[in-house]
């Protein structure tokens, strides 16, 4: 394709941006406004008009997804098969260690393994038992996390005791300053980096080697950054290694998006981005193509509350459409009926294609009712990036435990339950178990209430009282009801005191607990635990998808991010759910007035809004006063203004 054909179709906003050459350039890219379209024009528009080598080009961005669509886009505009590096920021730094590792010295060489998150947290758990502090009751997940952030923020083993002073207490410090130089040496000894150090040793070999980063400076004369609000302090100095020679840097990204700081990503960057490249050219993509008019105006009118940002103007390219509605529900129930119809009035009336339509929400826990009542009334729908309520982790296991309760035969359920929490049954022993089950053909419960001389006296006494345990549980379950016999099995078992020693989200998944537990209450039958497991078990069975495989997305606004809809219903627009209580504690409520604007602009058509007068979460009747949000919403734009909710 030909330079000018390039420029076919772009608004003068995206030429601007596509056609400028050398130097600095920052583009803001409000939602919708093409931002994809932009960066990979602009890289087939150096290529094609100002004659720059494919080679020369380093385009960087966030998901392998993103990565994969940015390089189809440039090799159909410039039908060349030699393509220019379009990564993500893992995936280049990994590129250059492979090249280059082997100048850290060490034992580090080329064919070094990446380990996954599970692999780390495995990794930390076997130096935590090393070092004789098990017994602290410390989360691996949690020492994790510790050790990740600052690998984001450059800090080395030998620099974390200093740099971290003062964050934690002596004894704490002590801990993860030891835990933390083992872990590394452990990942050196075994030729293994982690995620956090791909970036941390790029780095810090250009720190090291000024001759190696030149030979890439030299290599990448043209850089393109992708959502440069949620870099981290580690990707935003690699970013400024490589483009400081010749400062030909274009970054793209908004920072009214900017949702992730609790992974480390840094707003500020765009800002000091001006102050790093003095010369830069500011380029803002004004053109809205995505939503209506008055999804636009509403969602740039909440935004404009927030005090840390840069002031920008979306103009919509679409028509007016509808107004957005609010509906204020007298309870979660009574929300979740009203987006159940609405839903088949657009699927079965209106055409609209299931596909089309998202719920999302601020907390995954407010997804349980909304999936019961969507399976009640049979419309499909999906998860996305996470379970169903009733497939989460902790709500299986307490499942499990209720159905061994209910039936001891049952294998399946045993076996998920028999050493979680921890109890010091191992595969060994389990593996064992299940071979005399078969051969005896008994069940593995019956297995495991035998005296078994292949077994040592310690798991014989583990065993004995995971026996007694089950036995004394399934005695109460004959006079207690589920919701009590639940809440005493969590305790007798140290199910919860695990899960908060243990994970590092332990908040969520406990708020999960609490919210099953108060729908069990809800739900007391006089059938007891027999009648509920079943009940239960239909509820779970009815989770059909049709044979169109058209299904409504449920998901967090945090995973709606990069995603659109024609129709998005934001569930829960409530103080202390949106913006979170935490949030509120903290002073961090601007990022969670752009967790509102990314799902405002998330819907293309139709957008709903809805809230309670009261909600039952966590096993507790909460009184939220409508969010804060609502109250910036221009009244004009909406179907039912907030004055004329039920409770006021």
């Amino acid at each position: 394709m030909r330079a000018e054909q390039i420029l076919e179709g772009l608004n003068p906003y995206q030429r601007e941006a596509v056609t400028h050459f050398e130097g600095p350039l920052l583009i803001l890219a409000g939602a919708g406004s093409g931002k994809t379209r932009t960066i990979t024009h602009r890289i087939a528009y150096l290529m094609a008009h100002y004659g720059v080598h494919p080679s020369q080009i380093l385009g960087v961005t966030f998901t392998n997804k993103a990565a994969e669509e940015m390089r189809a886009r440039v090799e159909r505009l410039v039908g060349m098969h030699q393509t220019p590096w379009i990564r993500t920021f893992h995936s280049t730094a990994a590129a250059i260690l492979r090249e280059q590792i082997h100048h850290l010295g060490g034992n580090y060489r080329s064919n070094f393994t990446i380990l996954d998150e599970a692999d780390s947290r495995t990794a930390l758990t076997q130096v935590i038992k090393e070092l004789g502090y098990s017994d602290l009751g410390v989360s691996p997940a949690l020492v994790a996390a510790v050790i990740d952030r600052a690998k984001d923020e450059l800090i080395s083993p030998d620099e974390f005791a200093e740099r971290r002073a003062g964050q934690f207490d002596g004894q704490m410090l002590d801990f993860l300053d030891r835990v933390y130089k083992h872990y590394q040496r452990r990942l050196a000894a075994s030729n293994a980096l982690d995620f956090a150090d791909l970036i941390r040793l790029t780095v810090q070999l250009f720190q090291e080697r000024l001759d190696i980063l030149e030979r890439y400076r030299e290599r990448f004369r043209f850089i393109l950054v992708d959502e440069y609000q949620d870099t981290n302090y580690a990707q935003y100095v690699l970013t400024r290694q490589l483009a400081e020679k010749y400062e030909n840097i274009c970054v793209v990204g908004d920072d009214d998006q900017s949702i992730f700081s609790w992974r480390g990503a840094d707003p500020t960057n765009i800002f000091k981005f001006e102050q790093d490249f003095p010369t830069c050219k500011i380029v803002q993509l004004k053109a809205n193509y995505r939503s209506t008019a008055r999804i636009l105006r509403a969602a740039s009118s909440v935004i404009a509350n927030n005090q840390f940002r840069k002031p920008k103007e979306l103009i919509a390219q679409r028509d007016e459409g509808d107004r957005i509605t609010l509906y204020p529900a007298r309870d979660e129930r009574d929300e979740a009926e009203f987006i159940a119809q609405e839903i088949l009035r657009l699927w079965k009336i209106e055409g609209v294609s299931l596909n089309q339509i998202a719920l999302l929400y601020r907390v995954n826990t407010l997804s349980r009712v909304l999936e019961e009542t969507l399976l009640r009334w049979h419309i499909p729908y999906e998860i996305v990036r996470g379970l169903k309520f009733y497939e989460r982790a902790e709500i299986k296991d307490i499942i499990a435990y209720l159905r061994v309760l209910y039936n001891p035969q049952d294998d399946l359920s045993l076996l998920r339950v028999i050493n979680r929490p921890r109890r010091g049954i191992g595969e060994k022993t389990i593996a064992l178990l299940q071979t005399q089950a078969r051969r005896a053909g008994l069940s593995l419960w019956e297995t495991l209430e035998r005296q078994n001389d292949a077994l040592s006296n310690a798991v014989k006494t583990r065993l004995k009282e995971f026996a007694s345990l089950i036995s004394e549980l399934r005695n109460a379950a004959l006079k207690e009801r589920p919701s009590e016999l639940t809440e005493e099995l969590l305790t007798r078992t140290g199910y919860v005191r695990e899960l908060q020693a243990h994970e590092a989200d332990a908040e969520e998944r406990l708020g999960n607990i609490k919210e099953f537990l108060g729908f069990m209450r809800e739900s007391e039958a006089p059938g007891g635990l027999g009648e509920f497991l079943e009940k239960l078990a239909l509820v779970s069975e009815a989770d059909t998808y049709d044979s169109a495989h058209e299904r409504v997305a449920l998901m967090t606004l945090h995973a709606a991010k990069g995603l659109e809809f024609g129709y998005v219903f934001i569930v829960g627009l409530e103080e202390n759910l949106l913006p979170h209580s935490k949030s509120i504690r903290e002073g961090t409520v601007e990022e969670e007035r752009r967790l509102c604007y990314v799902g405002l602009t998330r819907a293309k058509e139709k957008l709903y809004l809805t809230l309670t007068a009261q909600r039952s979460l966590y096993g507790s009747l909460l009184l939220n006063a409508p969010s804060r949000f609502l109250w910036e919403l221009p009244k004009e734009e909406i179907e039912a203004p907030l004055s004329a909710t039920p409770w006021r």
